[in-house]
């Protein structure tokens, strides 16, 4: 049985690979096996110290002195984190671990790290002396930016943004039942209940490692959230259609695309990414796709010139700045920079002009993205719309599995900021191509 302070050393070496660039999902995946609650303790500790960070430092800055290490500062910061947000490990044991640790790391600094720690726990950094970036751990940058757009709401917004989301499952309805899904978790003594908007959904609140599941090892689930699973419903693909995804990824799109339908239509998926297309190719091997779809790794504005007007329906999940879904992506606070904007809304445009392209007259382009920034979302569609007189949005309420989803449409997309509903943040728009079907 593994410990406690294996526990601590597999989440310390994770903080490691995360700040080397590596997303937080993959860093935790690399780490060396451990029994299941320091598995869960583990990811816990992680995820903590990357939602809380600037609130963690604001705690450790008054007690530190001189420049840390980027190891010592980890340290800190996860037992800290332990001892302002769990109760699972007495405070001492808490102090004792994180001393050993920095004595590994660094001998001379094993002292440092105790004083800083036992002078502090007890004495959180008051809310008054906190900018808002340090309460809710976003920079600076984005607090300013949402201030500008939500005033009055702000702070429910950031409030949103720092909650910890459930773990979403979406289940293949036309190989297993929810409720089935559902025994299998509980049975396991975790907590989750069904979605009460999506009834392939599952929202799980413990600690459920996936790999221990039966439903997903047999690829009878998929990790997506809620807000995601619209975008196949609003696609609304038919048997026999030409389907293409214009930045397939890792395949969840795609993957329930096929779900909807049993596979029954073709489906071809373009990303720039031989990493992800092989980790797409993964997923649906386990899903039992692996012979419907055609996957190319080629930009997709390349594809549409050498295939022009040649797709049904065609599925743009724009490459974007995550902006909503950060209370998942964690990792994204510490990288995030105001400057990518710029970047990311011009590929956004040349990716919606090659899905015009890419669509046959009498075709449905539908175009979404885990932001809600305006830049990213309606002003790529209006600019789409007012430069291709052929296109024109259609409502998306039709398509939406549950009538509280429609309080969220507005001139006709869906709109959803992040903790709406407890989904993500996220923007679907659906465009008709006029012309013969």
């Amino acid at each position: 049985m593994k410990t406690v302070g294996s526990a601590r050393d597999e989440a310390l070496a994770a903080l490691a690979r995360v700040r080397r660039g590596l997303p937080v999902s993959e860093a935790i995946r690399k780490a060396n096996p451990l029994a299941g609650p320091d598995r869960a303790l583990m990811t816990q500790l992680v995820y903590g110290v990357l939602r809380h960070y600037r609130y963690l430092d604001a705690w450790i800055r008054p007690w530190q002195r001189g420049r840390l290490e980027p190891e010592i500062v980890d340290i800190l910061r996860l037992a800290f984190f332990q001892l302002g947000f769990l109760d699972r490990v007495p405070a001492y044991a808490v102090v004792n671990a994180a001393v050993n640790q920095a004595k590994a790391h660094n001998p001379k600094v094993g002292n440092l790290v105790n004083a800083i720690l036992r002078q502090a726990q007890g004495q959180p950094p008051r809310a008054e002396t906190l900018s808002l970036g340090e309460r809710y751990s976003l920079p600076d940058w984005i607090v300013q930016r949402w201030t500008d757009r939500y005033g009055v709401r702000l702070e429910g917004v950031l409030a949103a943004n720092s909650r910890v989301p459930p773990l979403m499952l979406r289940v293949n309805l036309s190989r297993v039942s929810r409720e089935k899904v559902l025994t299998q978790i509980q049975e396991m003594g975790i907590e989750a209940v069904a979605s009460p908007y999506l009834p392939e959904a599952i929202r799980v609140r413990g600690a459920l490692w996936l790999e221990d599941l039966p439903a997903f090892q047999k690829g009878l689930v998929t990790v997506q959230d809620e807000s995601g699973m619209l975008v196949a419903r609003v696609l609304d693909a038919q048997a026999g259609d030409e389907v293409i995804d214009m930045a397939i990824g890792i395949g969840g799109k795609a993957i329930h695309t096929l779900e909807r339908l049993e596979g029954n239509m073709h489906l071809t998926g373009i990303d720039i990414s031989a990493r992800r297309l092989a980790r797409c190719r993964d997923n649906l091997r386990r899903a039992g796709f692996s012979g419907r779809v055609s996957l190319v790794c080629e930009r997709s504005e390349q594809y549409a010139h050498a295939n022009p007007q040649s797709q049904d329906r065609v599925l743009l999940d724009a490459p974007c700045s995550n902006l909503g879904v950060l209370r998942r992506r964690v990792d994204a606070r510490l990288s995030k920079q105001e400057s990518g904007f710029v970047d990311l809304a011009s590929r956004q445009r040349d990716l919606a002009e090659a899905a015009w392209r890419l669509t046959k007259p009498g075709g449905v382009i539908v175009y979404s993205t885990c932001s809600t920034e305006p830049e990213e979302t309606t002003t790529i569609i209006r600019n789409l719309l007012s430069e291709h007189d052929d296109l024109q949005p259609d409502d998306v309420t039709p398509f939406l599995p549950h009538a509280a989803l429609a309080h969220y449409v507005h001139e006709k997309f869906l709109q959803l900021e992040p903790g709406d509903l407890d989904m993500d943040g996220f923007f679907i728009a659906r465009l008709h191509k006029r012309g013969a079907s």
